[in-house]
């Protein structure tokens, strides 16, 4: 069975009593759309639409219409970029790293174009703000922050967390829970904050309020960051920057990397983080410098200029291997019986050949518990197994696209940022990776924000060591380093033990 959500996405399942439950509880098309929902589609059904015409079909050309911009409320636009005046200031004074994360304003013609397919309507000053900021760099929790912890959303991220948000809904069916006063979500809201926990800063259109929401729990409009309009929210924000005042519960604070945070306990001005003004995007955002690209030399000290090397397929040893195929039967067997929708998921082996090439591209030997594990299952599936908290497994191609990748856009800060001695193994979406660290065996974590870290809970003494203690977790119910399983939906997630 296949599955469309949204006319975008495909779902399977090779369980028919599973499909057939799930197809039982998901909302209808027509329930979907009730709720500003994209609706699932089920493959073979009478009522899926059938799929169009490609547009890079050949012989038609599909011109794209073109969608007038709409000017604001003058004085609501006024104020907004009053408050963004103010808050840039600030920044540019005390937290200037902070300040070179806000995106240039999104494109008038953009934001007529959402409005105009979507059929919906932006609030004033949520339109004049994103004119102002489409968003801020940085994962979830990081670049320009809302409090607690909110990092600033664009207007393209609005149909990515409703599309999360939306296909818990229908899949589970509950249309009391699709209520914009008193459920978990609706179609109608828009994110405009999310942080790296899964919560989301949102706006309800009708009436122009922020709220907060967290995945299964009701929507807050009188929570801490609960405010009458996202530009009442903006004006706080920046009185509260300019006193130096908490704002709501939290305390404007400055980390040592000038970046902007918030926190229980006021901390004092941090000295030498001006960056001053920041440059005006109009008519053209000011253009940065190229960087220099990395030489031979630096490439091939980062582990990232190979030798060119012909494949060779080499096999793991026999007690490995043995180890390993022991260790993936205790894992098969708890997820085929406790979290099938992640079971089915399991990718089937990899050809070793592949593994041959994989290797002979990236330069490097992969340690023989990587190869064993390889060999039984390459990755984990998309959105599927992989270790705590939220990574999934890799395939052998999808390692060597992803070395190349960190590679590639390395540049001068191979050696402390990315490496190329390293095998990321697993993928977080979010963009961080795992990785065997192949001087030591040792297992460490990667993220764009921070670069490498060989410290702390993410170290394993090798693969095959985490892979053991994953097993052991999902056996017992006992947490490995603060992250327990949990089964949501017959798919394995990982729960924080921490609060």
């Amino acid at each position: 069975m296949s599955i469309s959500f949204g006319g975008s996405t495909s779902l399977s399942c090779g369980d028919p009593e599973f499909e057939a439950k799930i197809k039982a509880d998901a909302l209808t098309p027509e329930e979907a759309e009730a709720i500003g929902c994209p609706p699932i589609y089920w493959r073979g059904d009478r009522s899926t639409p059938e799929p169009g015409l490609p547009l890079s079909q050949p012989g038609f050309m599909i011109a794209e219409p073109t969608y007038t911009p709409r000017t604001p409320d003058p004085a609501v636009a006024a104020r907004v970029n009053q408050a963004w005046d103010r808050i840039e200031r600030w920044l540019g004074a005390h937290a200037s790293a902070t300040l070179r994360t806000l995106k240039f304003g999104a494109d008038p013609q953009d934001l007529a174009r959402w409005e105009a397919t979507r059929s919906r309507r932006l609030p004033d000053d949520l339109y004049a703000s994103y004119l102002r900021h489409d968003g801020a760099d940085g994962n979830p929790g990081a670049g320009f922050q809302l409090p607690p912890s909110y990092t600033l959303l664009g207007v393209s991220d609005i149909d990515s967390e409703n599309w999360s948000k939306c296909q818990d809904l229908v899949m589970e069916g509950d249309l009391d829970a699709a209520d914009p006063e008193h459920g978990v979500w609706h179609g109608s809201l828009l994110a405009v904050g999310g942080d790296a926990r899964g919560r989301e800063l949102f706006v309800e259109p009708r009436t122009g309020r922020v709220g907060e929401a967290a995945w299964q729990e009701k929507l807050k409009y009188d929570g801490p960051m609960g405010w009458p309009s996202h530009l009442a929210m903006l004006e706080a924000l920046a009185g509260a920057l300019e006193r130096g005042a908490a704002l709501r519960d939290w305390h404007p604070v400055v980390t040592a990397g000038c970046e902007l945070r918030w926190a229980d306990d006021p901390a004092p001005a941090r000295p030498g983080c001006a960056g001053g003004p920041r440059p005006s995007p109009s008519p053209t955002p000011t253009v940065e410098p190229t960087p220099e690209k990395p030489t031979a030399e630096e490439l091939r000290a980062g582990g990232c200029l190979p030798t060119r090397r012909t494949p060779r397929v080499r096999m793991p040893g026999p007690r490995v291997t043995a180890e390993v195929n022991a260790v993936w039967r205790r894992i098969e067997r708890w997820l085929a019986r406790k979290a099938p929708a992640t079971y089915t998921l399991l990718r089937p082996p990899a050809r070793p050949l592949d593994i041959a090439r994989s290797e002979a591209a990236m330069g490097l030997r992969f340690p023989d518990d990587l190869r064993a594990s390889l060999l039984r299952h390459d990755g984990g599936g998309s959105w599927g197994f992989g270790p705590a908290p939220f990574y999934e497994l890799m395939s052998a191609k999808h390692i060597r696209s992803e070395w190349k990748m960190l590679c590639d856009v390395g540049g001068d800060l191979l050696g402390y940022w990315w490496d190329g001695h390293l095998i990321p193994f697993a993928y977080a979406n979010d963009g961080g990776n795992l990785f065997v660290d192949t001087r030591t065996g040792k297992t460490g974590e990667f993220f764009n924000e921070e670069g490498i870290t060989l410290e702390g809970d993410v170290v394993w003494p090798s693969y095959l060591a985490l892979l053991k203690a994953t097993a052991r977790s999902l056996e017992t119910g006992r947490p490995i380093r603060g992250w327990r399983p949990e089964v949501v939906k017959g798919a394995l997630e990982w729960e924080s033990t921490r609060g």
